[in-house]
């Protein structure tokens, strides 16, 4: 396994001289079209590299233990520096450890894993077998649901929109405070919300549920009537439409309801990925479960 320690080694070198160089990796570089551009070369690498793996014993050697088990070893090292480290947006904390998702180290490292994982995955499929039917699952699964969440996740959008009773809205803020039209509106209605009885010694009530009648409008021109509260979102057109806040100065009397429009479209692949897993564990049970000998079926 010396050579994936090398390798693994080298890429945390190229990586810290990219992060002293360029700074850090920036996943906005990665949306769309980019993304699925470097889904689309990087399988077409991997069929390359599986085609050429007589020619070019490198390619054989990424699909061996020897490859795989230093490859996990530096990312699951990784994962748990990121773990017990407090992860922080604003720069603060530790230099570079505390953003350890834009840290090129990181990057570099699960981005070898998944070279060898879809490299091995890809020829157990081209070699398929009914008892490895697990083994495909679990490998498959992993390897969709981290290539598509790492992709994805630039094309992910979090918004939040205010509206007021007797308004329609169609247009939401993100994080940096600009503004983006959206392809649907919320018509507030009105907002609600009920309270705890007031406690003894307490100088106000604890809101116990706050939720808004709204009707959306859709870009294909329906007509949504809904009720949206905390931890119930609306789906429709690709987002997911969640109770964010209110105006808590005004308590039951507020007429401002606002909401997080959140969008991810590589999701549902990414449940995929997570599905095939489970689907894969299952597997594991029943080709593990032991077979009864001829004289238990006598």
């Amino acid at each position: 396994m010396k050579k994936g320690f090398l390798i693994g080694a080298g890429l945390i070198v190229a990586g810290l001289l990219l992060q002293a160089g360029v700074g850090p990796f920036r996943w906005e570089w990665l949306a769309f079209p980019v993304n699925l551009t470097v889904l689309l070369v990087s399988l077409g690498l991997l069929v390359a590299a599986y085609l050429l793996r007589r020619k070019i014993p490198f390619f054989a050697w990424m699909m061996r233990l020897d490859a795989a088990v230093p490859a996990v070893i530096y990312a699951l090292a990784l994962t748990l520096v990121m773990g017990f480290t407090a992860q922080r947006e604003d720069g603060g904390g530790i230099p570079w450890i505390s953003q350890m998702l834009d840290f090129w180290p990181f990057v570099l490292s699960y981005a070898w894993l998944m070279a060898i994982l879809g490299l091995t995955t890809l020829n157990h499929l081209l070699h398929f077998r009914v008892r490895e039917i697990p083994f495909l699952l679990n490998h498959l699964g992993l390897f969709l649901a981290l290539v598509c969440g790492a992709l994805g996740a630039p094309d992910t959008q979090r918004l939040h929109m205010t509206t007021r009773e007797g308004e329609t809205t169609c247009q939401a803020t993100d994080e940096a405070g600009n503004v983006h039209p959206l392809d649907l509106s919320v018509e507030l209605h009105d907002f609600i919300m009920e309270e705890y009885p007031l406690q003894p010694g307490a100088k106000m009530r604890m809101p116990k549920r706050f939720a808004s009648e709204v009707t959306v409008h859709t870009k294909k021109g329906e007509a949504i009537p809904a009720v949206i509260e905390v931890n119930k979102p609306l789906q429709t057109d690709g987002w997911k439409i969640y109770q964010y806040d209110y105006d808590e100065e005004k308590g039951t009397e507020s007429e401002i309801s606002v909401f997080e429009l959140v969008r991810e479209p590589w999701q549902p692949f990414v449940r995929a990925g997570i599905l095939m897993m489970l689907a894969g564990a299952l597997c594991l049970f029943f080709f593990m479960a032991p077979r009864p000998k001829k004289e238990d079926k006598q």
